[in-house]
């Protein structure tokens, strides 16, 4: 069985897209959830003269456990400077030197012809490996590149330390058999690309653009001619073959072709649609629609259910580990709702969160008061009881269900990682009541909370209070 590594470019991507542009927290939110699957590397777009660029490197050096940190560089050593010092914390460092090597990209990019730049490229991937014993060498627009400047280009790069070269198809236009042939012709042009791959000394990674959809069956006929790095993207704009389809497609013949990753499949869908969210997060007609499909209870991808093996199965790909007693309840429920009504995933997680795990409350909400307004900061005053003695605190937020929750965490004195927060009207009119569904993670597990109010605040607290019941029970 032949192991691909994954390298997810969507942070890249969104750097260099205005319709995918992501702030610092959605950021931080695509790596955690990319790091959650497994992804081998998550690559980052360069270091500019922004603060923000280098803090954020920063935050993923000393947050990225699995995966590696992989940060763009280019023909310039005082980026290189940049970037090393953001990223030398990180566990598993990497630099990507991406350099155009077709006419036009290098004209167009960076003003110079090739003559000029073929002297750099082995004194900044030297310069690279001084600081970082793992460095990427990228081929901007290989496909279209003059073949005797690509092939001296990529011999610069390997003579110099590069430890994974990486072609590119930037058009997307490159049909499966086309790539074979061009991947044996850089072969037979840069035989030490050949022997350096064949002893594994160095990785080949490709990176197709998906303008004709042929981007999957392109990159695995790559991976027969030697490609051992493929990259994706969760983003919305600029066409690199999808994460998810490409995890599909591993999933669904991986066995049968004998290639594999190190990417995790359990609830890859629901991550995937969460990162689409992220990585769309910019486009407001997108946003906007998927709101609604969510408000309308709208469920992409539920399969057909009948029989409770199909509802563990189910069950566990959207992250939930349930007991066979929990899950015969939630099963005999499900049947129930679906003699009236088609089921849903998030009505099986509110089953989930309503029934899987309950524990007696170990802390019980007593009061609380939450003041806001456009003129002033959110706070919320809150009251649990816990063993008979009342515990208070007050605390600002961004916005009142935000100022509600760390009220909370002061009481608890505990932080937990907020995985999932969503809340629907289950009655209508003015005194419409509000169902809260939240989601908590503690030590690498899922902990769901319910709650029902007439106000949809303290229906949210009444649902967090209820996954922390929980956590607090089992720990």
């Amino acid at each position: 069985m032949q192991k691909i590594k994954i390298s997810d470019i969507t942070l890249r991507e969104s750097e260099q897209s205005h319709v995918a542009k992501l702030s610092f927290k959605e950021k931080l939110e695509t790596a955690k959830l990319l790091e959650k699957l497994q992804v081998d590397i998550i690559e980052t777009g360069a270091v500019s003269d922004a603060p923000a660029d280098a803090a954020f490197i920063r935050t993923l050096a000393t947050t990225l456990e699995y995966s590696a940190l992989c940060v763009s560089v280019a023909l310039d050593k005082s980026g290189i400077d940049a970037a090393w010092a953001a990223m030398s914390k990180a566990k598993k460092p990497r630099m990507n030197l991406i350099i155009p090597t077709s006419t036009v990209g290098l004209e167009y990019q960076h003003q110079m012809k090739a003559d000029k730049v073929l002297p750099l490229v082995g004194e900044i991937v030297s310069y690279c490996v001084s600081l970082c014993p793992d460095v990427e060498f990228t081929a901007e627009d290989s496909v279209r590149s003059e073949p005797e400047f690509l092939a001296n280009v990529l011999k610069a790069a390997i003579s110099a330390g590069a430890k994974t070269i990486t072609l590119c198809d930037s058009v997307g236009e490159l049909l499966p058999d086309e790539l074979t042939h061009f991947v044996k012709t850089v072969y037979s042009m840069v035989p030490e690309l050949l022997s350096a791959v064949d002893d594994e000394s160095i990785s080949l990674g490709i990176h197709c653009k998906d303008n004709l959809g042929l981007a999957s069956a392109t990159a695995l006929t790559g991976i027969g001619s030697g490609i051992t790095l493929v990259k994706v993207s969760s983003g919305v704009s600029l066409g690199t073959l999808s994460l998810e389809q490409f995890l599909n497609v591993l999933k669904v013949r991986g066995d049968t072709l004998g290639i594999s990753s190190n990417v995790s499949t359990v609830a890859l869908q629901r991550t995937c649609s969460r990162l689409a969210v992220l990585t769309g997060a910019a486009d407001s007609s997108r946003r906007a629609t998927m709101a609604s499909v969510e408000a309308s209870g709208e469920d992409n991808g539920m399969p057909d259910i009948t029989e409770i093996g199909q509802l563990r199965d189910h069950i566990a790909s959207i992250g939930y580990d349930v007991s066979e007693d929990d899950l015969e309840r939630i099963f005999s429920q499900f049947i129930d709702i679906s003699r009236s009504k088609k089921v849903v995933s998030r009505d099986i997680e509110a089953l989930i969160a309503e029934t899987a795990g309950q524990a007696p409350p170990t802390y019980i909400l007593k009061n609380y008061v939450i003041n806001s307004g456009n003129a002033i900061a959110a706070t919320a005053y809150i009251e649990f009881a816990k063993n008979g003695t009342v515990t208070s605190a007050l605390s600002a937020g961004d916005g009142p269900i935000d100022a509600a929750f760390k009220a909370a965490e002061q009481i608890f004195g505990a932080h937990y990682e907020l995985e999932e927060f969503a809340i629907q009207a289950v009655t209508g009119g003015r005194e419409a009541t509000g169902d809260a569904l939240v989601k908590l993670r503690h030590d690498g597990k899922l902990y769901s909370g319910r709650g029902v109010s007439t106000d949809i605040v303290g229906a949210s607290i009444r649902a967090y209070l209820s996954a922390v019941n929980k956590i607090v029970h089992e720990n």
